[in-house]
C-alpha cells in the first residue's frame, strides 16, 4: 500500500464537511466548459474551411487555363498594335492597286460608251443614206436595240465602279484616323501591354504559390485544432474521475459503523480518494496545459495566414490587377478604330468579288454586242452591193460602223486586265484577313478584361472574408486558450481537496468491523471506475487484503500523442 505525500498544512483550506459539495459542482460545471471550448475550435475549423474556399475563388478565377487565355490575348493585341504600320502601309498599296484597276476599267467604260453613242449616230446616218429603205431600216433597228443593251450595261458597269471608289474612300479613312491615333500611342501601348501580360503570367504564379501556402498552413491548423478537439476529452476524463471521488465519499457518509472502526475505514477511504484526486489533478495539469502551450504555438501560423491573405491576395494582388485593367481600358479607341477599319475592309472585300463577277458577265454581253453590231455591218454592206447608188452611199456609212465596232472590240480587250487585277487584289487581302482569323482585337481585349476584373472581384472578397476569417481564427483560438488556461485553476481544486482528504489518519492495523466493512465498501468504489489508471491507483492504495486483479483490462489512452 502507498504512502500519499501531499502537504500536510494546507489541509484546512477547505472544510471537510464542504469537500463533497465542492468537488460535485467543479465535476457539474467541468463538463460544460469543455463543451464549450469544443464548439468554438469546431467553429474554427469551419472558418478555416470558409478561408480555404476564399483563396480557391482567386486561384480559381486567375487559373492558368482562365487566365491564361487572357495573357495570350493580351500579347496578340500587342503584336497586332506594333504591326499597324506595316498593315496601314500594305493596306494603302492595295487600295492604291485597287483605285488605279477602278480608274483604267471606268476610262475604258467611257471609251466603250463614246464607241456606242457613235454607233447610235451612224445608225441614224444608214437610215438617212438608205432613203428609208425597208432592208437597210431593218438592219438599223436590230442594231439600235443591240447598242440599247450594250448602253445598259455599261450604266450597270459605271455604278459598280462608282460603288467600288466609295468603298475604297471609306477604307482609306478609316485608315487614316487609324494611322493618326496610332502615332499617339506607338510604340508606349503595345510594350505597355506586353509587359503587363508578362507580369500577369508571373502573377498567376505568385496566386498560385501563395493559394498552395495559404492551403498547406490552413490545413495543417485544421488538422492541429481537430487533433486539440480530440484532446478536450481531458475534461469528460477528468469530471468522470472527480465524480467517482464524490460518489465514494457518499457511500462513505452511508455507513452506519461504531467508533473506532468508522475513524479506521474513512481513514483508509479518504486516503484511497485523495490519491486518486491527486492523480487526476496531476494528468489535468499536464493535458491541460500542453493544450494550451498547443493552442498558443498555432499563434505564428494563424498570424501568417492573415498576412498572406491580405497581402498576397491583397495589397499585392487587386491593386496590380486594378493597373492591368487601367492599361487595357486606356486603348479602346485604337481598337474601336482597328474595328472599324477591318469591317470596311470586310465589306470592300465582299464588293470587289461582287464587282468582279458583275463586271465579268456584263462584258460578256457586251461582246455578244460588239459582234452583233460587227455582223450588222457586214451584212449591211452585202445587201449595198444590190442597190446601186444608193447602195454605194449606205456602203461608205457601213464601214464608218464595222471600224467602230472594232474600237468597241479594243475597249472591252482593255477591260479584261484591271478585272484580272481587281480579282488578284481580292484574293490578296482575303488571304490576308485568313490569316488573321480570330484575331478581333476588341474581343481578346473583352476576354482579358473579363478575366483581369473577375481577378480583382475575387481577391477583394478574399481580403474582406478570407481576412475577417483569419483574425476570427486568431480571436477563436486566442480565446479557446484563455478559456482553457483558466481551467487549470480546477487542478489546484482536486489538489486542494486532496489535501483534506489526506489529512485523516491512516490506521497501521485494522479492527474486525473495519475490515469486514471495507470488505464490501472497498469493491463498491472499484465498481465506479471507468479507467485503468483508475483501477491501479485504487490498487496501489488500499490494504494488500483488498487488493483484486481488475477482470476488465482497458487500453490507457495515450494522450501525449495528441500534441
Amino acid at each position: 500500500m502507498q504512502h500519499l505525500r501531499i502537504d500536510l498544512s494546507q489541509g484546512q483550506a477547505i472544510d471537510a464537511a464542504d469537500l463533497k459539495r465542492t468537488l460535485a459542482l467543479m465535476a457539474a460545471s467541468m463538463d460544460a466548459r469543455f463543451v464549450r471550448a469544443g464548439t468554438t475550435l469546431a467553429t474554427a475549423i469551419d472558418t478555416i474551411d470558409r478561408i480555404i474556399a476564399s483563396i480557391e475563388g482567386v486561384t480559381g478565377a486567375l487559373d492558368e487555363s482562365v487566365a491564361g487565355i487572357a495573357v495570350t490575348g493580351l500579347k496578340d493585341v500587342a503584336a497586332q498594335l506594333e504591326a499597324l504600320p506595316v498593315v496601314q502601309i500594305e493596306r494603302e498599296a492595295d487600295m492604291a492597286r485597287i483605285g488605279t484597276a477602278s480608274r483604267v476599267l471606268r476610262d475604258h467604260v467611257m471609251d466603250m460608251r463614246q464607241a456606242l453613242r457613235v454607233l447610235h449616230i451612224y445608225g441614224m446616218n444608214i437610215k438617212i443614206a438608205a432613203s428609208g429603205e425597208a432592208a437597210f431600216v431593218g438592219f438599223v433597228n436590230d442594231m439600235g436595240q443591240r447598242l440599247a443593251a450594250g448602253e445598259e450595261h455599261l450604266e450597270g458597269f459605271l455604278a459598280k465602279l462608282k460603288e467600288l471608289s466609295t468603298s475604297v474612300g471609306s477604307v482609306q479613312q478609316a485608315g487614316r484616323l487609324l494611322a493618326a491615333e496610332a502615332k499617339k500611342i506607338l510604340p508606349a501601348v503595345p510594350q505597355r501591354l506586353t509587359r503587363d501580360a508578362d507580369a500577369l503570367h508571373g502573377h498567376l504564379g505568385d496566386v498560385a504559390a501563395m493559394a498552395r501556402e495559404v492551403s498547406e498552413i490552413a490545413r495543417t491548423v485544421q488538422g492541429r485544432v481537430a487533433t486539440m478537439l480530440g484532446a478536450l476529452q481531458v475534461g469528460d476524463s477528468t469530471r468522470q474521475r472527480v465524480e467517482h471521488v464524490v460518489s465514494g465519499l457518499q457511500l462513505l457518509e452511508g455507513l452506519t459503523l461504531p467508533e473506532p472502526a468508522l475513524a479506521e475505514v474513512t481513514g483508509v477511504v479518504h486516503h484511497l480518494l485523495a490519491a486518486q484526486l491527486e492523480a487526476s489533478s496531476v494528468d489535468f495539469d499536464r493535458d491541460a496545459a500542453r493544450l494550451v502551450a498547443s493552442l498558443k504555438a498555432l499563434q505564428p501560423d494563424t498570424n501568417a495566414l492573415l498576412t498572406l491573405v491580405e497581402d498576397d491576395a491583397g495589397r499585392n494582388g487587386r491593386p496590380f490587377l486594378a493597373q492591368i485593367d487601367e492599361a487595357v481600358g486606356e486603348i479602346p479607341v485604337i481598337t474601336g478604330q482597328l474595328q472599324e477599319a477591318d469591317h470596311r475592309s470586310a465589306a470592300m472585300l465582299d464588293l470587289i468579288a461582287e464587282t468582279v463577277d458583275e463586271l465579268t458577265g456584263r462584258l460578256a454581253h457586251l461582246q455578244r454586242v460588239q459582234f452583233n453590231v460587227q455582223d450588222i455591218a457586214t451584212n449591211t454592206r452585202l445587201l449595198c452591193r444590190r442597190h446601186g447608188d444608193l447602195g454605194k452611199a449606205v456602203s461608205v456609212v457601213a464601214g464608218e460602223v464595222d471600224i467602230y465596232a472594232h474600237s468597241l472590240g479594243n475597249a472591252m480587250r482593255g477591260i479584261g486586265a484591271p478585272i484580272r487585277e481587281l480579282a488578284e487584289v481580292n484574293a490578296a487581302l482575303t488571304a490576308k484577313r485568313g490569316d488573321t482569323v480570330g484575331g478581333d482585337m476588341g474581343t481578346k481585349l473583352a476576354q482579358a478584361l473579363g478575366v483581369i476584373r473577375e481577378g480583382c472581384q475575387r481577391t477583394e472578397m478574399a481580403v474582406r472574408e478570407g481576412g475577417d476569417d483569419a483574425r476570427q481564427l486568431i480571436d477563436l483560438l486566442t480565446t479557446t486558450g484563455d478559456e482553457i488556461g483558466a481551467e487549470l485553476e480546477l487542478g489546484a481544486t482536486m489538489r486542494q481537496s486532496a489535501i483534506v482528504l489526506a489529512v485523516s489518519t491512516l490506521p497501521q492495523d485494522l479492527s474486525e468491523d473495519a475490515l469486514a466493512t471495507l470488505g464490501t465498501l472497498l469493491p463498491q468504489i472499484a465498481a465506479l471506475y471507468t479507467m485503468a489508471q483508475e483501477r491501479d491507483i485504487h490498487a496501489a492504495n488500499v490494504p494488500p487484503c483488498f487488493v483484486v486483479a481488475s477482470a476488465v483490462v482497458e487500453e490507457d489512452e495515450d494522450d501525449d500523442g495528441l500534441f
